[in-house]
């Protein structure tokens, strides 16, 4: 059995796809695929909040469309994603593609992931072939799409090729926004993935740094986003963040200064 810090672990399963552990340390929980970063992590006492800083930057996305309806979750983890959506957004429909049924067990009987909610429907399967499948053969659009597709030892392969974020890209409504969770520290498949993202939303892309952390967060639209545009949201920011609690002026401000043309933004 591995040690983490010094928490307890309280669950640890095997299966072909991997490793699951689960840590408790004091009031936060935390979920491990076999090493010591976090793969997800809440808070016992409060389970719908953000504990990791790369979720709250990733939900930087509700800036751009402030009460979505449809969203779509690649990468279940522990759900706090969906979970804190599920609390703040009591109209909004969770669709949710996680390759792992033993994530999805876990994410049930350790992090609060509610099996009986008639807003959440969790799909078992690929995420490149979920969303292949809603671009091709379904009318569905979303308007919040967040990715955040990793194992232990990167992200899953099919989710960081072209051919996924054209499909991601096709099934994102009018005023749609894409949040992926990105690698930073790793320069040449950070850069490669954003080519990747920049061509399928044809330049409508914006990046932001987690303060501390290797994690960039990616975000892309439908509707082109300037800099003289963010700025305007700074008028409702205020209030948005009185009711989310997730750091949204912060990661406003560092957005309308990184709002950069993209060949810049490649080297940052």
């Amino acid at each position: 059995m591995r040690l983490y810090y010094d928490g307890l672990v309280v669950h640890q399963s095997h299966s072909d796809d991997g490793v699951i552990e689960v840590v408790d340390l004091g009031d936060s929980r935390s979920m491990h695929f076999g090493t010591h970063p976090r793969q997800s992590c809440m808070s016992i006492e409060t389970p719908y909040t953000l504990e990791l800083t790369y979720t709250e930057a990733m939900m930087a996305a509700l800036l751009f469309n402030t009460q979505p309806q449809k969203i779509l979750v690649i990468g279940l983890g522990g759900g706090s994603l969906v979970k804190f959506l599920l609390h703040h957004f009591p109209a909004c429909q969770i669709d949710v593609a996680e390759y792992r049924e033993d994530v999805v067990k876990v994410a049930h009987g350790y992090f609060g992931v509610p099996e009986d909610e008639d807003r959440l429907t969790i799909h078992l399967g690929d995420g490149y072939q979920f969303v292949q499948d809603r671009f091709y053969s379904d009318d569905s659009v979303y308007d919040l799409l967040l990715v955040d597709a990793y194992d232990h030892i990167g992200m899953s392969t099919s989710v960081g090729i072209p051919a996924f974020f054209d499909a991601c890209a096709g099934i994102l409504s009018h005023d749609g926004v894409m949040s992926i969770n990105l690698w930073g520290s790793d320069r040449p498949g950070f850069k490669r993935t954003m080519e990747y993202i920049n061509q399928s939303f044809e330049g409508k892309t914006m990046v932001l740094p987690v303060e501390n952390k290797g994690n960039i967060i990616g975000l892309a639209t439908k509707q082109l986003v300037t800099q003289a545009a963010l700025k305007k949201f700074k008028n409702s920011v205020d209030l948005q963040e009185s009711q989310l609690g997730i750091n949204l002026p912060k990661s406003l401000r560092e957005l309308t200064r990184r709002n950069r043309p993209f060949i810049g933004r490649l080297f940052l």
